[in-house]
């Protein structure tokens, strides 16, 4: 599988991992705007707690480290809240 092929399930499976890690409610999508760049799209439940959520310096740090183990690079990641 090319490297390029590989990016879709790695970004699916960051996305559940970091899913995974976060308060019931929230949820997270990895958009990749373009090469090496992403959006971490946050959504929450209306039980979730917006403000309890980790830092977003930590988020990134988290999100980068599960696209890197899965082989997608990042060279620049932003977080999204909902307004």
């Amino acid at each position: 599988m090319s490297a390029d092929a590989a990016l879709p399930t790695a970004r699916t499976e960051a996305e559940q991992e970091l899913t995974a890690m976060l308060d019931d409610g929230v949820s997270v999508e990895l958009a990749d705007v373009e090469a090496g760049v992403y959006e971490l799209r946050l959504s929450f439940d209306d039980a979730a707690c917006a403000d309890c959520l980790v830092p977003e310096p930590t988020l990134i740090a988290i999100a980068t480290d599960a696209l890197e183990r899965r082989g997608a690079p990042v060279s620049a990641m932003t977080v999204l809240r909902p307004a």
